[in-house]
């Protein structure tokens, strides 16, 4: 009988360390992919630079705010 225990644990700390194996070798392979890719899509985007400033009355809020851009039809 002891044999057979032995052979279980065996086998169970063998199918621990396989899978502690390919866990970390997947992990690396990721990381060696993200350090490798060309181009983020978010860095290769240039941004947004706000309207210049028309006087000195109009607040920052309302110049960079989505509202200012909108353009509505003549008969409302």
């Amino acid at each position: 009988m002891q044999s057979s225990q032995n052979r279980t644990w065996r086998l169970i700390w063998l199918t621990a360390i396989s899978a502690l194996i390919c866990w970390l070798a997947s992990v690396m392979m990721l990381r060696a992919l993200a350090q490798t890719a060309d181009t983020n899509e978010a860095e290769s985007t240039e941004r947004r630079v706000p309207p210049p400033k028309l006087s000195d009355e109009e607040s920052p809020e309302y110049r960079d705010s989505a509202d200012n851009n909108i353009s509505l039809p003549v008969d409302i």
